[in-house]
């Protein structure tokens, strides 16, 4: 079962050119197939903050009736990746307060994740941090930000993935959309904030890697503080 949709993203968020078909399998059911192809399509920025999301447009996109369309839209309105603003859904588009509260949020809870990853990962999840962080090394270089941000996403991804908490993963889960789509809409494209960032993960990884929590742990609470702090500095204070 195929069908034509006007965006490049597909299930394990590999990217299309504009007019390709993506598959929507069988064995699972439409509307959350629907459902995690809007999500990429809007964590990595192809809807922006605050942009309406037509539910016509959207089936005609993918060929089917508005039914599963609109279910895939009300699990993402259940995650606030798209709230009802009038009579249209948009985008979600935090607020200078929301942003504040979002990353004491996610402070709390990176935290952990920097910490059980110094005591618990091992050689495989070391190597695909490594390589998430070879990624972003390569596209700061090339100046692509979309590429930079994805890796930079990436590497947090592998980070969780080495405490084996799927509790922990699945809170994380619950607001990391908000704040990816936050922090796309504030922070600038900047190779100095890029090369930042980086050699911020880079002391995690040399943390985690040498299996020191505590020292990870207290360096995660400075980058979520510096990361905090470069949003801000582009974000209206009202």
């Amino acid at each position: 079962m195929v069908y034509t949709t006007w965006e490049n993203t597909i299930h394990d968020g590999s990217q299309l050119q504009e007019g390709e078909d993506v598959e929507l399998r069988r064995e699972d059911p439409l509307y959350q197939q629907i459902y995690r192809i809007l999500r990429q399509q809007i964590v990595y920025g192809h809807f922006k903050a605050g942009e309406s999301l037509s539910e016509s447009r959207i089936a005609q996109s993918f060929n089917v009736s508005r039914t599963p369309v609109r279910e895939a839209l009300q699990k993402l309105a259940s995650e606030r990746l798209v709230v009802l603003r009038g009579f249209e859904l948009t985008v979600v588009n935090p607020t200078h307060e929301e942003f504040v509260e979002l990353y004491a949020c996610r402070t709390a809870l990176e935290q952990v994740v920097a910490e059980k990853s110094a005591e618990l990962a091992v050689p495989a999840d070391i190597a695909n941090m490594h390589e998430a962080l070879a990624e972003a090394r390569t596209a700061i270089d090339k100046g692509d930000h979309a590429r930079v941000f994805k890796a930079n996403t990436q590497f947090h991804d592998h980070m969780v993935a080495s405490t084996r908490m799927p509790l922990l993963a699945e809170l994380l889960d619950s607001i990391r959309g908000q704040i990816l789509i936050a922090r796309r809409h504030v922070l600038a494209e900047s190779i100095e904030i890029e090369n930042g960032i980086f050699q911020e993960h880079m002391d995690l990884m040399r943390a985690i890697e040498a299996h020191q929590p505590t020292n990870a742990k207290m360096l995660m609470a400075r980058h979520m503080q510096d990361d905090l702090e470069r949003g801000l500095k582009n974000f209206p204070s009202k």
